[in-house]
């Protein structure tokens, strides 16, 4: 801003100013009473109006890293305030440089860190807000949006998850996890699955049943109904009701809609920690929720009511609720209690406690029945992805 002509010239040295306000430079006028420690900044604001602000000499520093600049009259001196942390004083005459160098006695001090408590609590609070988002309202809107969403909508959401899980689990991206369909086998897969909705409150379009040729000893649901089942888990079963149990546990999460919720958390939560940790690309988040829904570690609550759920089918079926104990005590003797199954199947925490409400169930079953596959249909299920 040009001065007035005719305005008298302010009293004072000329140097530039910010205020810290805004960016704009200002031509500041800087008068040094060094017997009362005090420096006067003259100058004129955005509004136009004249402004004089007082510096104490004692609360001035040197602000950082400014030490090297230089202009046409030699060494440029870059003050603050202490109480103005953000205002930036560029002295370029040298001798109220030097003056003020003489007359500030802490210009070489670090400035003091303010607002540490405020920054602090907002720390706090920002932390507090996304575990109160992670935990609580994610949790909630997933359980009420699982509720309300459409069948479609839900199926286009599991069909979606499973071809990235084949894709993922896949060594060549062109050709993804082949699904296992020899005919015999199918057919006796087909025979066990309708076995068990026969016996079951779900119809008979709830539940689509699939096995991957994969060796991974594992089953899983996902959004829509569908219940995957990798070749490992049937080749790691020593009869057809092994599987069956493990399917039935399943069921119950088809039954609950645990699938649906469970993806809808994870994919909710990932984007979350996505604004707060970085933007995530779209595949990425897609990606680790696959993971989370591969290796799903529903809560404790949602494993008992599936089990639960398995241990009231499976006797309609006339297969014993104890059918699953057997598996699990195998891999926890073979491979410990935290590996094995590479999803919640073996690694649950409850294990121990799984195997054993299994076995209560069982006390009041007869085993009275046909078996759910013939000798030769288990052959051919064992054979499903030749």
């Amino acid at each position: 801003m040009s001065m007035n002509p005719w305005i008298p010239k302010p009293k004072g040295v000329r140097c530039d100013f910010v205020d810290g306000k805004t960016a704009k430079r200002h031509d500041a006028y800087v008068t040094l009473h060094s017997g009362e420690g005090i420096a006067d900044l003259s100058y004129t604001d955005e509004a136009g109006e004249a402004v004089t602000v007082h510096w104490s000499l004692s609360h001035l520093r040197h602000v950082e890293g400014q030490g090297a600049l230089r202009g046409d009259m030699g060494r440029i001196g870059v003050l603050t305030n202490v109480m103005s942390p953000t205002a930036r004083l560029y002295v370029r005459d040298p001798k109220l440089l030097a003056e003020i160098e003489r007359s500030a006695p802490s210009l070489t001090r670090r400035a003091p860190v303010t607002g540490r408590r405020r920054l602090a609590g907002l720390i706090v609070g920002a932390v507090a807000s996304v575990v109160l988002i992670v935990f609580v309202l994610i949790p909630l809107i997933a359980d009420q949006l699982a509720a309300r969403l459409p069948v479609e909508g839900e199926r286009a959401l599991g069909d979606k998850t499973y071809e990235r899980i084949r894709e993922s689990f896949s060594q060549n991206e062109m050709f993804p996890i082949e699904e296992c369909r020899e005919a015999h086998g199918v057919a006796a897969l087909e025979k066990m699955q309708d076995r068990l909705l026969s016996a079951s409150d779900l119809d008979a379009q709830a539940m689509r049943l699939t096995v991957l040729d994969l060796d991974m000893i594992n089953a899983f649901a996902l959004p829509g109904g569908r219940i995957v089942v990798m070749q490992g888990l049937i080749d790691a079963a020593e009869a057809p009701e092994e599987v069956a149990a493990v399917i039935a546990h399943e069921m119950g999460h088809v039954a609950h809609r645990d699938p649906t919720r469970h993806a809808l958390r994870g994919v909710g939560t990932f984007g979350v920690l996505s604004l707060v940790f970085g933007d995530f690309a779209g595949g990425t988040v897609v990606l680790l929720g696959v993971n989370q829904l591969v290796n799903a570690q529903y809560s404790q609550g949602a494993e008992s009511a599936a089990d639960a759920y398995a241990h009231a089918l499976l006797p309609k079926a006339g297969v014993s609720p104890g059918a699953l104990a057997p598996l699990f005590e195998r891999l926890k003797e073979q491979y410990g209690d935290t590996e094995g199954l590479a999803s919640h199947l073996a690694s649950h925490p409850q294990l121990g406690d799984r195997v054993a409400r299994a076995h209560a169930a069982a006390e009041g079953f007869d085993g009275a029945g046909e078996p759910i596959l013939s000798a030769l249909e288990w052959h051919r299920l064992r054979h499903i992805c030749d």
